[in-house]
């Protein structure tokens, strides 16, 4: 039974891409894994993720910056013209020169010692900020990777669908030869002859609908992929793992680890906390020093002589304190304290949600193992009766119609059980997805 069983599965598949070949020109073979590694590298999505990754960076990178010390230089020049320069008051009588050149220079230092630890709370705020971005671009490659897998089961399954139908469409090829023959002999009517051709416009109808829904599917694959929109994509044959299934608590447990979403709230809750100790520190004093050095001459020559310029070397420490932050940081901290509220519902309901999402992808995966397993027993069943079928009609017992029905019945079987085979996996993929596993399954 299982060796029957074995040689109508690879005869089902040698089959399938015969038919498939002939029907396209260039062709790429695609295995799960590559599809999954080139929507990662092709996404422009995961692409601006990672610019936006950079930019926190370089956003956290200035706020360290912050810290340290700003220093001016400066420096000056001024001509003047004086026509009329004699000056007579009173007793006064000044003439001074007809022109005159003045010349500045500075340079200053200013370092802040202590701000309340506002540039300390910048850079935590900053580095969670970045963390945050790191968790999007995370959950966003999760996606990319799944609608990746989605589309190539998609494109696989109706792969498997087109097989089938091909298969009826040569079975009824043969039933209407058969019953032209026996019409011709007077065994069946001429409206038994017009129902087989009747019955088999139908199925290309459903043939052609096929191949426009795998016509879009390969389109959508080859452009997630970045391949040449003509090239005709034949998925590889599914290759079933034996998961074991762990109970149900595990995996929600799990998710609430990984699941990025969960980790970005955890982060926002520190950013709140943060803010609220920013907040705080709004009512605490600043401290700050001072060093400048200043140069001024009045004369022609840019390099005066000793005695003829002022060069004045200062340094000083400033202390100031807000004082209208006793009564401005009242309601300051009320609205930290209800976006605190905010982000704990949030987070709350971003829990029972992934609950949720965790239970009906571990429902859908043991619904799937056990449709497989009774398929199974379906496809034993039908390769045992094309069996009998195959021997009756080889004995006259059996009618045409019958041999083929029982044909087609295995075909259509085997095809239930590798679709069946491909929601399992996709099935697992989503309960990876859910549990914030999928990366690493990659």
């Amino acid at each position: 039974m299982k060796q029957e069983t074995t040689k109508y599965l690879l005869i089902f598949t040698l089959v399938n891409i015969l038919l498939l070949s002939s029907i396209y020109g260039q062709e790429r073979r695609l295995t799960i894994n590559e599809a999954m590694e080139l929507a990662v590298a092709n996404s422009n999505r995961l692409k601006i993720d990672q610019s936006r990754i950079e930019l926190a960076v370089n956003q956290y990178n200035q706020a360290k910056d912050r810290s340290l010390p700003t220093g001016r230089l400066s420096t000056g020049f001024s001509h003047a013209e004086i026509p009329a320069n004699h000056i007579i008051m009173g007793d006064l009588d000044w003439t001074p020169g007809k022109r005159g050149e003045i010349y500045t220079g500075g340079i200053s230092m200013d370092k802040s010692i202590f701000d309340g630890n506002q540039l300390k709370y910048a850079r935590k705020t900053t580095q969670l900020l970045t963390d945050i971005v790191k968790l999007d671009a995370k959950k966003n490659k999760d996606q990319v990777l799944y609608m990746a897998i989605e589309m190539y089961f998609d494109l696989y399954k109706i792969t498997q669908r087109q097989k089938v139908t091909m298969q009826n469409i040569n079975a009824l090829d043969s039933i209407i030869v058969q019953s032209e023959q026996f019409y011709r002999h007077g065994i069946v009517t001429k409206n038994d002859v017009l129902r087989f051709k009747l019955q088999k416009s139908e199925v290309e109808l459903t043939a052609s609908d096929l191949e426009m829904n795998r016509k879009i599917i390969n389109y959508n694959m080859t452009v997630l992929l970045g391949f040449p929109e003509d090239l005709f994509l034949q998925p590889d044959a599914i290759q079933i793992t034996d998961h074991q299934l762990a109970p149900l608590h595990q995996y929600i447990e799990e998710a609430f680890v990984k699941r990025p979403e969960l980790q970005q709230t955890i982060h926002q809750i520190e950013i709140d906390k943060t803010a609220f100790s920013s907040v705080r520190a709004n009512l605490l004093p600043k401290l700050s020093a001072s060093l400048a050095i200043d140069y001024f001459h009045a004369g022609a020559d840019f390099i005066p002589a000793s005695g003829s310029f002022l060069a004045q070397f200062s340094a000083g420490a400033a202390l100031s304190w807000n004082f209208s932050n006793l009564w401005f940081n009242k309601n300051k901290t009320a609205e930290v304290r209800i976006q605190q509220h905010q982000t704990f519902i949030r987070q709350n309901e971003l829990a029972d949600r992934i609950r949720k999402e965790v239970n009906q992808s571990y429902q859908n995966y043991s619904q799937v193992l056990n449709k497989i397993r009774l398929l199974q027993t379906a496809m034993e069943q039908s390769t045992e009766n094309n069996k009998m079928q195959a021997d009756k009609y080889r004995n006259n017992i059996a009618s045409v119609i019958d041999r083929i029905d029982a044909d087609t019945k295995l075909f259509q079987t085997l095809t239930k059980v590798e679709i069946a085979r491909a929601d399992a996996e996709l099935a697992w993929f989503r309960l990876l997805l859910d549990t914030g596993n999928l990366s690493k399954s990659n």
